[in-house]
């Protein structure tokens, strides 16, 4: 079953409306919902009602009991890590880290070739400090490794991976064999 939206219903105080939505808890029952979109803000403030609608409410509906809810208006916030960051330019071999992930956000890495570039590069993880470092897989294949001959602009501008692991940091290992290359992994 879906939930079940009515149209704005009432006009609230100083203009704002109030919006009734049953939602379907997933056992048979609604938990009745009124919101309350006030006229002079974006934020939204609700009071759910977790009673059933036609049956009895459930255990946990009934531990938790009513409760008012606000929505921000900017939920998204910005990453907590330092990006790591590096200019490279030299024909020796560079290994640049460590990142310290914040968890459960993507970590995003990016190559691009300010002068014509040739080299390779990689992403190593460790879960000691840094002593070990071993190149990312997925599904049991190298991941996260480039091979470049002569690019100008973006080599790689996406999203690698997730971390979950707290004792995860990451290194970037570069070996240019011309041009010049401005790196980052940020998230």
């Amino acid at each position: 079953m879906a939930d079940i939206i009515t149209p704005y219903l009432l006009p609230g105080l100083n203009g704002s409306v109030v919006e009734k939505r049953l939602v379907d808890m997933g056992d048979g029952t609604f938990a009745e919902m009124t919101t309350t979109v006030l006229a002079a803000s974006t934020n939204t403030v609700g009071t759910v009602n977790l009673g059933s609608l036609g049956g009895a409410a459930t255990a946990a509906n009934q531990a938790i009991g009513n409760a008012t809810l606000s929505t921000l208006t900017s939920p998204f916030v910005g990453a907590t890590s330092s990006p790591l960051t590096a200019n490279i330019n030299d024909t020796a071999n560079h290994v640049i880290g460590p990142f310290a992930p914040q968890l459960s956000r993507q970590i995003w890495l990016t190559l691009n070739a300010t002068a014509a570039a040739s080299g390779s590069a990689q992403l190593l993880r460790s879960n000691d400090g840094g002593a070990t470092q071993i190149g990312v897989t997925q599904g049991g294949g190298i991941a996260a490794s480039y091979q470049f001959t002569n690019v100008s602009g973006a080599i790689v501008n996406e999203p690698i991976l997730i971390e979950t692991d707290t004792t995860a940091s990451y290194y970037l290992s570069i070996t240019l064999t011309a041009g010049s290359l401005t790196v980052r992994v940020a998230q």
